[in-house]
């Protein structure tokens, strides 16, 4: 019986490492990596309505993105993945992460990582006939306090291909454990321009120069293996002066 309560308290422990802060959110990129030897593939969805007589006929927008993540060894992940964002075509991303410190060792977890996509957030900003892409740095801290969770990121990026646009980005989530299976919290996305040498000479800036993406957001661990995600929100488009309503839903499944 002592055997078998040591085993049940073993796998419960594992679980809850498992089901911790190693999961990215809606918006919010996880301040860990997956258990060594993880395969993680991920989908989700993007959608959000628009006035009609603002954007020229346009009544919703929408984008789709998927990955495929691996973690070969102890604190070191990696993934690739396709997307469609908002103003542009779609393109192709890779992140790697390193993670640099654990709750269970230092009280936070806190990771680096860089990030390459051939589509650039500024190629969404204005009509380009360019496809510059752009690299992204990252660092990601989070930590549990009992049932509750907090996340916050920080990233700049720097559009290549000769573009001269920089941007960064702040992310946060702040949520509520309560269960192993469900946590439910506000997820956020703020991106803002520091500068973009690509404007035309001259001409007159249009619509705000962020983009913010942010609401109540709820995740399901259906099994230890197999999640679902949901946000219902708000967004407030760069080069515009909209606020629409905005849902993002994903899936993800571990092998």
């Amino acid at each position: 019986m002592r055997r078998l309560a040591l085993l049940a308290l073993a796998f419960a422990a594992g679980a809850a490492r498992a089901d911790g802060l190693d999961r990215d959110t809606l918006l919010t990129d996880s301040p860990a990596v997956p258990n060594a030897g993880t395969v993680r593939v991920t989908g989700g969805a993007t959608g959000s309505s628009s006035d009609a007589t603002s954007t020229g006929g346009n009544t919703g927008t929408s984008g789709i993105s998927g990955s495929v993540g691996w973690t070969p060894i102890a604190n070191v992940s990696g993934d690739v993945g396709a997307y469609t964002q908002i103003g542009a075509s779609g393109g192709v991303s890779a992140r790697a992460r390193y993670q640099i410190l654990s709750q269970s060792s230092a009280g936070i977890d806190l990771s680096a990582g860089v990030r390459f996509k051939t589509v650039s957030w500024h190629a969404s900003s204005a009509p380009r006939t360019d496809s510059n892409g752009e690299i992204e740095m990252l660092v990601a801290a989070g930590r549990r306090f009992g049932k509750f969770e907090l996340v916050l990121n920080g990233v700049f990026g720097v559009e290549t291909g000769g573009g001269g646009g920089k941007d960064i980005e702040a992310k946060g989530f702040a949520g509520w454990r309560f269960n192993e299976a469900v946590r439910a919290g506000l997820d956020s996305r703020l991106q803002a321009e520091v500068s973009d040498t690509e404007n035309t000479v001259g001409a007159v800036p249009t619509g705000r120069d962020y983009d913010l993406t942010a609401g109540p957001a709820v995740s399901w661990m259906v099994t230890r293996t197999v999640q679902v995600q949901a946000l219902l929100g708000v967004a407030q488009p760069k080069k515009t002066d909209l606020t629409t309503p905005v849902g993002v839903v994903s899936a993800s499944i571990d092998f």
